[in-house]
């Protein structure tokens, strides 16, 4: 048997090292990535306004509550009553993952206040909600991660 030497042990672990490093490399660059939004830039420059905006939201007396409703599959997102018959906007769903699956649907909250979203056609696992509206020459965003 013969014995390894201090320099065929290093050349060893070079080796050992260079060949760990290219594979975690080349692993890295097939691993595909998608932004959250296509239009993420546009929405970089506007900032602000999304800050402004979540900060209006988050100060409602009244807050926007999105709760999940196991018997309908749905989203059910409850307005407060100062927001029904004012608010338009728009609700938009993003896969973090897979921006082919982003959907966005206009705010239509009725009578009670209430705007339920259909998540049976939803692929299960993350999703962000938006919802963006307007009501009183003021704009709000509420901001939402969900497990479906």
């Amino acid at each position: 048997m013969k014995k390894l030497n201090w320099g065929s042990g290093l050349a060893l672990a070079i080796t050992v090292f260079v060949i760990a490093t290219l594979s975690v490399v080349s692993y890295l660059i097939s691993l595909d990535f998608f932004l959250v939004t296509n239009e993420h830039y546009e929405e970089g420059v506007e900032y602000q306004q999304t800050i402004d905006q979540k900060k209006r939201s988050s100060e409602l007396e009244d807050p926007v509550v999105i709760v999940f409703d196991e018997k309908l599959e749905a989203l059910r997102v409850v307005f407060p009553n100062n927001f029904v018959g004012k608010a338009q906007g728009d609700v938009k769903l993003y896969r973090p993952n897979n921006p082919e699956m982003d959907k966005k649907l206009p705010l239509s909250v009725n009578a009670n206040g209430i705007q339920l979203i259909s998540t049976s056609t939803l692929e299960k696992g993350k999703w962000v909600l938006k919802i963006e509206w307007n009501a009183d020459e003021k704009s709000y965003l509420e901001e939402k991660t969900i497990i479906i």
